[in-house]
């Protein structure tokens, strides 16, 4: 047992909160902790991974990443893509025509991300992958990613009692190893239209009650807008009908996310942009 006062302090020589890529999100008090859930939910191709793995690489902190949904070499194009810059396309016609040491190259100054591609991993296969990570490296990664939560093989019989009993393990596990825990997961595509986040009843499972934070994401591809709803927050405001949301330009060929804020700040610097 800990007082209060033990509790406050107890992690004070050690950041809780993960790096702040996008101001946008900071803003709005979208920020990720160690010790916490956040769930990354959406319809098919609305882009959780995207933003999971763009994350993961450019935040630049130990990271585990558990990409069941996605095989290694849909991955490394991926993530070479959010490396360089290049179109995913460019990039897969390059390892099959002479360009792949370039891109090996490139892929192997990542050094602060361990990535497992089992495709149906239990709960069991979870926590001894992160005890080997810790074993390696003589600590714990600051966040783990588990892409997605539906592809996490359950021992329950009914799917959605499997679900919430792979949250609660969740929950668990980032208390022990001090991690923050994305976890990623579909909503239903029966309710709202695919270029809106959708609220958090729509989450599939009924599995909401657990993570921290939840955010609901979806792409414009008009206007290349991503948006990000944030539905759930204990530390700052939410809609849980996922009807507002900040927005970033996203270049899903390229794997890149950019941020307003910061696009707008560049603008000023170069004398580009007249205030009022």
């Amino acid at each position: 047992m800990l007082t209060i006062k033990q509790a406050a302090v107890r992690h004070l020589d050690e950041p809780q909160l993960l790096p702040d890529i996008f101001p946008s999100l900071q803003k709005e008090g979208i920020r990720f902790r160690r010790g916490q859930v956040t769930m990354i939910a959406g319809q098919p191709n609305s882009g959780k991974s995207l933003l999971a793995l763009f994350y993961g690489i450019k935040a630049n902190i130990p990271t585990l990443y558990i990409s069941a949904d996605t095989d290694a070499y849909t991955t490394s194009i991926r993530t070479a893509a959010v490396i360089t810059g290049h179109l995913t396309s460019t990039i897969e016609e390059s390892f099959k025509n002479g360009g792949l040491d370039f891109y090996t190259k490139e892929l192997s100054s990542l050094r602060h991300i361990e990535f497992s591609f089992d495709p149906s991993p239990t709960l069991d296969d979870i926590q001894l992958m992160i005890q080997a990570y810790g074993e390696k490296y003589g600590q714990y990664p600051e966040l783990i990613i588990i892409d997605n939560l539906m592809n996490v093989a359950a021992l329950h019989d009914n799917e959605w009692t499997g679900m919430r009993d792979i949250m609660k393990a969740c929950h668990h596990i980032a208390r022990e190893t001090d991690s923050a825990i994305f976890i990623l997961h579909h909503t239903s595509e029966a309710e709202g239209e695919p270029t809106r986040p959708p609220s958090r009843r729509a989450i599939q499972g009924k599995v909401s009650q657990l993570p921290e934070m939840i955010l609901t994401v979806a792409m414009e591809p008009e206007y290349s807008e991503f948006r990000i709803a944030c539905v759930k927050n204990r530390f700052a405001k939410h809609s849980a009908m996922g009807d507002k949301w900040v927005s970033l330009k996203v270049d899903a060929a390229r794997m890149t996310l950019k941020d307003e804020d910061l696009m707008q700040q560049a603008l000023r610097f170069n004398g580009l942009v007249v205030n009022g």
